[in-house]
């Protein structure tokens, strides 16, 4: 790998004792990316496209000892410090590619269903992301003991973005006063969060400010109507409320920049059929701009359609890596990959494809990102 690559992961501390390293710690790094690139779904494919294309990566990698192998690849990957490893790489990011100013930043949870040990009580690793719509690519992740700790996870992952700026999108479980207060004031950045039944007064309070909204009250709404396949059509329509109805059944006081909320609309048509669903947020966005709401919570589908991807694409949920660093480590490396391969337009082509072409002709990772 070239300088800009050393440069950026030089802060990732090598985990091994001196005497055991036969192997470049930047080498396993750089074979473990361009591997699950290729589509390895594990530690013994990444050692197997090493072996089947060692004269190629000898031209950009040290190589000294030859391909390590899949258990000294695993060590490495269960020792590497998670979060040291997502910062080297966004810092190789940053540099081999342009960044925009960030516009809307979703984020949501996954879990990594066959990382569970039922011998040792482990449930599978829970992780949440942070999604950059603007550039296509994961900003951070943090894992959680269990999908009821994401409350407490959250803030973890905003301690570790740049937002300023942006609009954050989350589900229900991202809907809390702490949250809302951490994105406007230390953030700087504004919130779309979404709110569901089990949200006590909250959800009544603004399930009947639209079911009982006074005559002559300013509603603001957008629509959105999407032809998707097989000639089904959705249509979202999108209404917006000032707040200030909220007054006298919640002390908005308690959620900071709180000026708008919204119900959407989600018809569905389908061969004669019609089904509809209404969902609630709230959002420190004027309601005067119904647009950029519905822009916001449209963009949050996208990092639900990620995760989709690495579960169709990436087998993501057949992975059966236990250990829950190296799990983390390569849940990183499938977002980082999908991100490089899903921005290319070399190949225009799956991402299935593309996977396939950079197995069979590794000349294709010159054209995703600089090697040399």
């Amino acid at each position: 790998m070239n300088e800009v690559f050393r440069e950026s992961f030089g802060g990732v501390e090598d985990p091994r004792i001196e005497r055991s390293k036969k192997h470049d710690l930047l080498d396993i790094i750089a074979l473990g990316i361009m591997g699950i690139m290729a589509g390895a779904q594990g530690f013994e494919e990444i050692e197997d496209f090493g072996n089947s294309h060692k004269r190629w990566l000898q031209n950009y990698l040290v190589l000294e000892n030859g391909i390590p192998s899949h258990d000294t690849i695993n060590r490495v990957f269960q020792s590497l410090d998670p979060q040291a490893f997502q910062k080297g790489f966004l810092n190789w990011v940053n540099k081999i590619k342009k960044l925009f100013p960030e516009t809307v930043v979703p984020i949501d949870g996954k879990t990594l269903r066959r990382s569970h040990q039922p011998s040792k009580g482990l449930k599978g690793l829970h992780v949440i992301s942070a999604w950059s719509c603007a550039n296509g690519l994961s900003l951070g992740q943090t894992q959680v003991n269990g999908k009821s700790n994401e409350i407490t996870a959250i803030p973890e992952l905003l301690s570790q973005l740049m937002l300023e700026g942006a609009i954050v999108t989350m589900d229900a479980m991202g809907c809390q006063k702490e949250i809302a207060h951490s994105l406007v004031e230390t953030h700087k950045a504004d919130y779309v969060l979404a709110v569901k039944g089990n949200q006590g007064t909250l959800s009544e309070s603004i399930r009947d400010s639209f079911k009982l909204k006074m005559e002559g009250e300013p509603v603001y709404a957008a629509t959105d109507e999407i032809e998707a396949s097989h000639g089904r059509i959705e249509t979202r329509h999108l209404e917006v409320l000032d707040a200030y109805v909220l007054t006298g059944l919640l002390n908005l006081s308690d959620w900071k920049s709180l000026k708008s909320i919204a119900k959407i609309t989600c018809t569905t048509e389908s061969r004669g059929k019609k089904t509809s669903e209404e969902r609630f947020y709230i959002s420190s966005l004027p309601p005067q701009d119904p647009h950029k709401i519905l822009q916001a919570i449209r963009a949050h589908w996208s990092i639900e359609s990620l995760h989709w991807s690495l579960d169709v694409t990436f087998r993501e949920d057949d992975c059966r890596i236990r250990d829950e660093t190296a799990a983390l480590n390569f849940a990183w490396m499938r977002k980082m990959a999908l991100s490089f391969l899903k921005a290319d337009a070399s190949f225009k082509a799956s991402i299935r494809r593309k996977q396939l072409k950079l197995w069979s002709c590794p000349d294709y990772f010159l054209k995703i990102f600089p090697l040399i």
